[in-house]
């Protein structure tokens, strides 16, 4: 059914495309504003747009962003027309902004195709115009105190938002996401305890621990992390969901699943170094499988993209490693998990922290009690010689640090986020330098990075290490 069209929206979008030209011509972000401005000049646009005829949604407190450009890219490499909030605003407004993409001058769809990465909490708003046909939940966790503090607050506004026509794509082996599934068609993914992994790895945050039918406690099959693994209700039978595409096996270069609904084996190319990246490569191999593409087409395309690349950046600097990767900020469980994964890396490393969000001017927003819900304890590892902390509330940090069991002698703390590469320890020999940064550090996170790459590539010419 086509959208209706009054003078109002055809004013708006006619202000909003002339708009969006001039700040293109001045080299300005044009992700958020236009959205911004056609919701002002005209509060239902939303609906009055026509959207494309099939819409792909992402969602999730951590990953979906990597997996929304995952998607995207893989749609492209098929030769899909399609639209992409990428690297914009995942609220309202860069949705609006999106949607124009895929719109004539007169708000008329001309793209059959829209890829959109969606904030958990905007379903409520936007679901109301727009009606996707699958919607992808990557996992639902607590995140900011201030914004998402509970996992089960995000899940009750999801699953009051979402369309009955909608199809998920849910992630089996997260506890409190999978009950989305329930009376709704879905398709699950999941990653099977793998050989050598741990039974049950503790964390200081687990929000799922009581059964989502009887409230009674649940038993534990394993747990990989918080409340990501498999578990089961002795009292009334309650047990997780079964995965339909279930990796068995994750190594360097490859990832094995069984897919359950054929009872076939199937792998795929796997560029990542991490579960994080198996679980988000997992959730789009998942999804394209629900579209109906086969296996060979899917693993042809996943070995011309990568993962994650706008999250993680690898250098080289003679026999160093820079590792720069985001880590939300105020987001305990998203820096737990970033630290474990660079963690797990092979060798010596030294870490530099440039997660505090502060600004210049105190708020309610500096609130530090996320760092004490951080497993900062992975950081005492034998492996981590030094961390570096970054930021107005460095002290803050380097106190959690402590209260986590850090020795004192292996951290260094400094206001002046661009001088943090300064308080490197320069030591021989291969080793990893690893820079965690929140969204808003991603600049001065880079400027470390390449200060670090110049000092050490300098450093490994002069005594002829070669990489």
């Amino acid at each position: 059914m086509k959208a209706k069209r009054s003078p109002r929206f055809i004013a708006t979008i006619l202000i909003v495309r002339a708009t969006r030209r001039v700040m293109r011509l001045l080299h300005l972000k044009a992700t958020h504003f236009p959205g911004q401005l056609a919701s002002r000049l005209c509060p239902d646009f939303l609906s009055r747009i026509e959207k494309p005829g099939h819409i792909i949604a992402i969602t999730g407190t951590n990953g979906k962003t990597t997996v929304a450009n995952l998607v995207a890219d893989m749609a492209e490499k098929l030769g899909l027309s399609f639209a992409h909030n990428a690297y914009g605003s995942n609220i309202e407004e860069g949705i609006i902004t999106a949607l124009l993409d895929a719109a004539t001058l007169t708000g008329r769809k001309k793209r059959p195709l829209a890829i959109l990465e969606i904030d958990e909490r905007v379903t409520r708003i936007v679901f109301k115009s727009l009606r996707p046909d699958y919607l992808l939940v990557t996992n639902l966790f607590r995140e900011s105190y201030l914004r998402n503090a509970h996992g089960e607050f995000i899940f009750d506004i999801l699953n009051e938002s979402i369309p009955p026509s909608t199809q998920l794509i849910l992630n089996a082996d997260d506890l409190l996401s999978q009950q989305l599934g329930e009376s709704r068609r879905h398709t699950s993914f999941g990653i099977a305890r793998l050989p050598g992994e741990e039974a049950f790895n503790t964390s200081l945050i687990r929000d799922v621990n009581l059964c989502p039918r009887c409230q009674g406690p649940l038993t534990d099959d394993f747990i990989r992390y918080h409340h990501i693994g498999r578990s089961r209700c002795e009292a009334c039978g309650w047990r997780s969901m079964i995965p339909d595409f279930e990796a068995t096996a994750v190594s360097s270069g490859t990832l094995t699943l069984s897919n359950t609904l054929d009872n076939s084996e199937e792998t795929y190319p796997f560029k990542g170094e991490n579960i994080l990246e198996a679980y988000n490569l997992l959730a789009a191999i998942a999804l394209f499988r629900t579209l109906g593409y086969g296996r060979e087409i899917i693993a042809r395309i996943l070995g011309e993209v990568a993962i994650g690349v706008t999250r993680k950046e690898i250098i080289q600097a003679g026999d160093k490693r820079i590792y720069r990767m985001l880590a939300k900020g105020k987001n305990p469980i998203a820096v737990s998990r970033v630290l474990d994964a660079l963690c797990s890396l092979p060798g010596r490393k030294q870490f530099i922290l440039l997660v505090d969000t502060s600004v210049k001017k105190m708020s309610e927003e500096d609130n530090t009690a996320w760092l004490y819900d951080t497993d900062l304890s992975i950081l005492a590892a034998e492996e981590v010689t030094r961390i570096i902390v970054g930021g107005r509330r460095a002290e803050d940090i380097r106190t959690a640090l402590l209260f986590a069991g850090l020795p004192p002698e292996k951290i260094r703390t400094c206001r002046d986020k661009s001088e943090t590469g300064s308080l490197v320890k320069h030591s021989q020999g291969p080793e990893t330098l690893a820079i965690l940064y929140e969204l808003y550090s991603e600049p001065v996170s880079r400027k470390v990075a390449a200060s670090l790459q110049r000092v050490f590539s300098k450093a490994a010419a002069e005594s002829g290490v070669k990489p």
